[in-house]
């Protein structure tokens, strides 16, 4: 049955191959969003791994950068039995970097192959650090994040730079901000930022988008930039004495102030987590609308294909084939198809996401998991199967001189 199903396929090569594309294309879509959302969570994982401790912030905040807290808090939380060390730091969103903001990156990169894509990232943020407060942390990710020496990666902020005009960079900004003569920016040359020069004294690479957009500064300098009050942080970050008691010195911070939230810093995942959440919901539409097309298209096929061959129909049936049998070739003829444009899809679907991996970075990676890949296919086989199902129905219903009489019309 099903190398009569294939080979009634090669039959009619012309409509084969539009079905083949129709679905293989809902096929490569499915894939290829499924595979950007999982690169998402393992980007946002892998970086919020790295860092550890618990970070303080105003309540029901998603990100430090919208929280403003007192600088009269580190006191409070210093008295806090269990915690070791308190870390003010001062997060916003920066201003221009060598007078390109985000829209400027967008719009100069418009058109270049690569610029879109990488544009998308460059929304910089500012970090001031309580510097001398910083030196105190054990797990701080910025200083074991600069470049050897050999790699031109200077030093982290120390005490002489409190009240100066310094700055820590990543490698991917000072690519991404070159000198006139195409250079990338090294330690000591100046880097404008809102319309201020800033002098490098470290550039770090962490290898991810997220933690490689930050400008790293002192606090009263970042303040002073920003337009930021005197007495005004946006987060804390606390390390304990004994790491196995984080817990229990979380709960202790907020109880001493109930408009605040102490998090560990991989709880920070849970927003990042519901808005990709939101994504999925989306995709599973986009899902839904693939299907739906696929079917489609797959009916379209299929019922132009036995439109054709009333005249085979009858002939089989007259030869002993039960209407069954008919059923049962075209049903096994839509699988085949909805089988055939699975596996197209999803070769189609792994060249796209090795293609798209060689412009990302920044610790994005696009992945086909072995379940995401079978997950497709299923949806090939099961779209081409309920596409198929009419047709098969409708085939199967014809007396013998009945399909003959319609094939001869």
């Amino acid at each position: 049955m099903w190398r009569f199903a294939f080979r009634n396929l090669r039959t009619r090569p012309a409509r084969t191959a539009l079905g083949l594309v129709g679905l293989s294309i809902s096929v490569v879509g499915v894939l290829g969003l499924y595979s950007l959302s999982g690169g998402l969570r393992t980007l946002v994982a892998d970086t919020l791994g790295q860092i550890q401790g618990v970070m303080i912030v105003r309540e029901n905040v998603p990100t430090p950068v919208f929280s403003d807290l007192p600088a009269s808090l580190a006191d409070r939380v210093r008295k806090i039995p269990g915690v070791r060390a308190v870390a003010a730091e001062l997060w916003k969103i920066a201003p221009p970097v060598e007078g390109n903001g985000f829209i400027q990156n967008l719009s100069r990169s418009m058109g270049t192959q690569t610029g879109p894509v990488k544009s998308f990232w460059n929304v910089n943020l500012v970090m001031g650090e309580d510097i001398e407060a910083h030196r105190a942390l054990k797990s701080p990710v910025g200083p074991k994040s600069i470049l050897p020496a050999g790699q031109g990666g200077g030093r982290y902020l120390d005490l002489t730079d409190r009240g100066k005009p310094h700055v820590v960079i990543s490698k991917k900004i000072a690519e991404d901000y070159r000198d006139p003569q195409g250079h990338a920016k090294r330690v000591g040359d100046t880097l404008r930022i809102g319309g201020r020069p800033f002098t490098i004294v470290g550039i770090y690479e962490t290898k991810s988008v997220i933690l490689d957009a930050i400008l790293i500064m002192d606090i009263g300098v970042a303040r002073e930039l920003l337009g930021v009050p005197e007495g005004v942080v946006s987060s804390y970050y606390v390390e304990a004495d004994d790491p196995a008691r984080i817990d229990e010195v979380t709960r202790r911070i907020e109880e001493v102030d109930a408009t605040i939230d102490a998090r560990r810093v991989s709880e920070f995942q849970a927003p990042y987590g519901m808005v990709i959440d939101r994504v999925d919901s989306l995709l599973l539409l986009a899902v839904s609308l693939a299907v739906v097309v696929g079917v489609i298209g797959i009916i379209n096929t299929m019922l132009m294909g036995t439109a054709e061959r009333f005249v085979e129909f009858g002939v089989l049936r007259a030869n002993g084939w039960s209407p069954r049998d008919v059923l049962e070739l075209v049903l096994a003829e839509g699988t085949g198809l909805g089988l055939l444009a699975g596996f197209l899809g999803t070769v189609l679907a792994l060249v796209a996401v090795c293609v798209a991996n060689r412009f990302t970075g920044g610790g994005l990676h696009l992945a086909l998991s072995p379940g995401l890949i079978a997950a497709g296919l299923g949806l090939a086989l099961c779209t081409g199967a309920l596409g198929g199902l009419y047709p098969a129905w409708r085939a199967s219903c014809l007396e013998p001189m009945d399909a003959i009489r319609r094939g001869g019309r």
